[in-house]
């Protein structure tokens, strides 16, 4: 089996194992017919999210804001929110 070093998976998600492993998972799980990688799969889904994180290809910021906005229920108020309501 090959290994690949996530080396520049870490820096690229701020030099955390956990947090890289946690973007992996929730991109792996957001693959869908309309969310397709961004890379060649030839792999599992879980090492091709790796791969993308690795190459730079996904924004690791909103994909931890989509992480938290998933299970998000109440979210915080903006100035957009409160003009309309003005309305």
């Amino acid at each position: 089996m090959a290994r690949i070093s996530n080396t520049k998976g870490i820096e690229q998600v701020g030099g955390s194992r956990y947090d890289l492993i946690m973007q992996a998972a929730s991109r792996a799980r957001s693959y869908s017919a309309d969310n397709q990688p961004l890379t060649p799969h030839f792999n599992k889904r879980g090492m091709t999210a790796l791969r993308e994180i690795e190459a730079g290809l996904i924004s690791t910021e909103e994909n931890a804001e989509l992480m938290v906005n998933k299970y998000r229920q109440h979210f915080p108020k903006t100035e957009e929110a409160d003009q309309l309501l003005d309305n």
